[in-house]
């Protein structure tokens, strides 16, 4: 027997696996590493730091030139010690008043000591180190906001399926009120206030829809996806991480570790080698150096038609050295030092930022616990609360706007649970990014609580 796959139960299928892969924080992560503008624009500086350090080589490698000159041109020579003929010290003067020249030189040149280029060599290496830093610093910024946008899905999600449920008991309330009040067993005012509950939960459910297209948008527009099918939070998942070492032992961490702080520190070195460069100017350079130069003259001379050919090389030391600057270099390497000063005073106060996030960071995460346990508690005693209600409203005990009331306490308990849970994780992951801690295994920890 043959069975033909139905465009219905093709559609089914598809469905189905795409419940069973839903996509979790590490699938969200990678989508959005392969788009997200400021990872590559931080992969982009990586690839030039490469060129930085075949700079910093290139600086101490030999440097070699030529060149060739023609045009018209003059010489006169004496010559002292000559042999020609057989006879041993001459003399003997040659003059080319007019003539055409030609001059060809090659010039090779191998620096040796040289501070300027010590100084040009380790801007360039740290430059480079820069750029490894701002690698690692894009990555956990991606890797936070990736958290931050699947989470706040999810948040959305869950606020918005509470209150919906809320409204369907509200809306089932206010027509059996409503069919109550009409056989004269209710009230116009117990009406009234039905109506109104019905108002204000179906503006809240709007509201929560519009929040819900809001972080969806956010998510797409990073991961590149529609967040159609996310891993969601598991109802009994511990949140807050069981050990949490002090927070004097998390600022340590942070100010040791910071991206932001060593790219403050390698921005310091790089101006104090600014510094050396600029005191270099008056120091001497050393120069390995090879030359060699072929000169053709030909033209009238004082006694007819004449030529002459030279060719003059060495191998040798070059030295040069500044006699005066005229002031100009002190002026700028007090600038430089001044800049270096601004750079200090940056960094405390960046360190004082930091300790303020991990701190505060740190804070929601230790009392997190506190907190949930009493969310838990207040969600099972309003679930109760609104069981005993709704049993007693069936026998005629409970009102019906004591049903909603009580409805409404359970809901709301159940909203702010949800939410802390959720801004648990991420408070969790804020913490290790301001330590710059944040990485796959970071994000790895947070996914392994999510089905």
């Amino acid at each position: 027997m043959n069975f033909q796959r139905t465009p219905w139960a093709i559609a089914s299928l598809a469905l189905f696996s795409l419940s069973a892969h839903a996509t979790d924080l590490i699938g969200a992560w990678k989508a959005a590493q392969e788009r997200d503008p400021e990872l590559a624009a931080a992969r982009v500086i990586v690839e030039q730091a490469a060129y930085k350090k075949d700079q910093a080589n290139a600086l101490w490698e030999p440097r070699i030139g030529a060149g060739a000159t023609v045009g018209v041109g003059g010489q006169d020579s004496r010559t002292q010690g000559a042999e020609s003929n057989g006879m041993r010290d001459m003399s003997f003067n040659t003059s080319v008043n007019v003539g055409a020249l030609a001059r060809a030189n090659v010039t090779a040149l191998k620096p040796w000591i040289s501070p300027e280029r010590d100084a040009q060599s380790q801007q360039l290496q740290l430059g480079a180190d820069m750029a490894d830093v701002q690698w690692r610093q894009a990555q956990q910024a991606l890797i936070l906001r990736t958290a931050q946008r699947y989470l706040d899905v999810l948040a959305a999600e869950q606020s918005l399926s509470i209150v919906q449920r809320q409204q369907l008991a509200v809306n089932q309330a206010a027509a059996e009120i409503t069919k109550r009040q009409r056989v004269g067993d209710a009230s116009v005012m117990d009406v009234q206030e039905a109506q109104a509950r019905v108002s204000s939960v179906r503006a809240q459910v709007l509201n929560l829809e519009n929040n819900l297209e809001m972080k969806r948008l956010a998510y797409r527009q990073l991961v590149g996806q529609t967040p159609n099918q996310l891993a969601t939070l598991k109802a009994s998942t511990v949140v807050a991480p069981p050990v949490l070492a002090d927070a004097n032992t998390w600022v340590m961490r942070a100010k040791q570790q910071s991206t932001t702080l060593q790219l403050m520190q390698l921005q310091q070195a790089i101006q104090s080698q600014e510094v050396k460069r600029i005191k270099a100017g008056h120091a001497m350079t050393v120069d390995w150096v090879a030359q060699a130069q072929h000169d053709l003259l030909s033209g009238q001379g004082k006694f007819g038609q004449a030529s002459n050919q030279m060719t003059n090389y060495m191998v040798g030391i070059q030295l040069q050295a500044p006699l005066s600057t005229n002031g100009v270099l002190q002026a700028r390497e007090l600038e430089a030092l001044k800049h270096i000063d601004k750079l200090r005073f940056d960094q405390e106060a960046v360190e004082l930022t930091i300790e303020a996030q991990v701190r505060d960071a740190w804070q929601n995460i230790s009392s997190a616990q506190v907190r949930l346990q009493a969310l838990e508690l207040a969600d099972k005693a309003s679930k109760a609360r609104l069981l005993a209600t709704r049993n007693a409203h069936r026998t005629g005990a409970r009102t019906t706007m004591e049903w909603l009331g009580a409805d409404h306490d359970a809901a709301q308990a159940e909203l702010a649970l949800v939410q802390l849970r959720i801004q648990t994780l991420i408070e969790r992951l804020r913490l290790y990014a301001a330590s710059s801690e944040l990485g796959e295994a970071q994000l790895q920890e947070v996914n392994a609580l999510l089905q």
